[in-house]
């Protein structure tokens, strides 16, 4: 994955860039939304990322829910889509003028402009094509909705997590830096003879790591921001990691479930709405996609193509004969599908939120443990010898 500026020509004939993340340049045009008679140029964007994260301001995801709930009552009373927009979303939160808004004709157009989620984005462009605009944006912020309420159900247990393993980080560094440099105080200025034990040299280990090769450390973090796709592959069937790769899956499984049950029920054939999805989509799924495609092409049926590791195998399972339903039972079976997806979503947040506890607590428990027994010990058998 990559990020690339999207330049065109605004109706105003002045040259506008947007900066979108996508697999290649092609897929850069699709997702950034501009006709392609109107492109300038597409380049790519080295800091695209680091931008997106520290500049571009978004509306939180509850407010979103909230304005895609709006956008569709204002939609099916009859406005358009911009004009509805014009009604529900401020643009000075974000960030942007009406200027910055003139180039956008689309409902994809319009949500990737205001920084919208991409569910949201996806299933908009989806009924928009397929003609049922008010319904998919329901859909879109009722998806969200879940979201948000997944989080909030878990978010004190994973915050308690967090914060422990954060506290427990701090105290990993400071305990090093500080018991470290008093115990070696002791033994080479002041001479003091301190028996030591493993725990102590543990401590002493660290603060030489610490303040010897910290830019080694920078370096390391630095190495694995970058190669984070490639570390992620490796180290995401670990413990507490297999969690968050399980939940990854679903949330894939979630958003194709419900962007192909609102394509079918439009009169979407199979081969044509994952072109459709595959066209829009990136990374892991951008491939995923195009796999489904080449088995879909050599007369594969649908639960086949699901049989990847990639996707949860409920989805193998639940769609094993789906070809051979009515438009009526497809319908049935992807609905169901998507209800179960959501629990198995929250039985794996609830998973991450306790595994994260758990580490927590124990790299504080450790650094206590660390500090008592290698720092404080030695000095307990000290005044205990000097008083003998």
């Amino acid at each position: 994955m990559a990020w690339f500026n999207v330049t065109y020509l605004s109706q105003l004939g002045g040259e506008e860039v947007i900066s979108v993340e996508a697999e290649d340049r092609e897929q850069a045009m699709v997702v950034a939304g501009v006709p392609r008679s109107i492109v300038q140029s597409v380049s790519v964007d080295h800091l695209g990322g680091l931008k997106s994260a520290l500049l571009e301001k978004k509306l939180p995801l509850i407010e979103q829910a909230l304005v895609l709930s709006a956008l569709a009552s204002k939609v099916a009373s009859g406005k358009t889509f911009a004009k509805a927009i014009v009604e529900s979303v401020d643009y000075r939160k974000l960030g942007l003028t009406q200027k910055q808004m003139e180039g956008c004709q689309t409902p994809k157009d319009f949500l990737t402009r205001l920084r919208f989620d991409s569910t949201a984005i996806l299933l908009a462009e989806t009924g928009d094509k397929a003609g049922v605009l008010p319904q998919s944006l329901s859909r879109a912020s009722k998806a969200i909705q879940d979201r948000v309420n997944a989080a909030k159900e878990f978010g004190k247990a994973l915050f308690q997590g967090v914060m422990y393993s954060v506290l427990g980080l701090l105290f990993m560094i400071g305990i090093p830096l500080w018991a470290g440099g008093t115990i070696k105080d002791f033994i080479e200025v002041q001479r003091i003879d301190l028996a030591l034990n493993e725990f102590s040299h543990v401590i002493l280990f660290l603060r030489e790591v610490y303040t010897g090769y910290w830019l080694f450390c920078l370096i390391a973090i630095a190495a694995c921001i970058i190669f984070r796709e490639k570390i992620w592959e490796n180290v995401r069937i670990l413990p507490g990691f297999s969690f968050v790769n399980e939940r990854i899956k679903i949330k894939r499984a979630l958003d194709f479930v419900t962007s192909f049950q609102l394509l079918q029920s439009s009169g979407f054939p199979t081969i044509m709405a994952f072109k459709f999805l595959h066209q829009r989509s990136k990374g892991m799924t951008h491939k995923l996609y195009e796999d489904a495609i080449g088995r879909l092409n050599e007369g594969r049926e649908l639960s086949d193509i699901f049989s990847n590791g990639e996707w949860p195998p409920i989805l193998h399972q639940n769609l094993q004969g789906f070809d051979d339903q009515s438009p009526e039972g497809r319908d049935t079976v992807l609905g169901n599908l998507a209800d179960a997806l959501k629990t198995y979503y929250i039985q794996y947040s609830a998973k991450i939120s306790s595994f994260a506890s758990m580490v927590g607590f124990a790299m504080m428990l450790l650094t206590i443990i660390m500090f008592a027994v290698g720092f404080y010990m030695p000095i307990v058998n000290l005044n205990q010898a000097l008083k003998q």
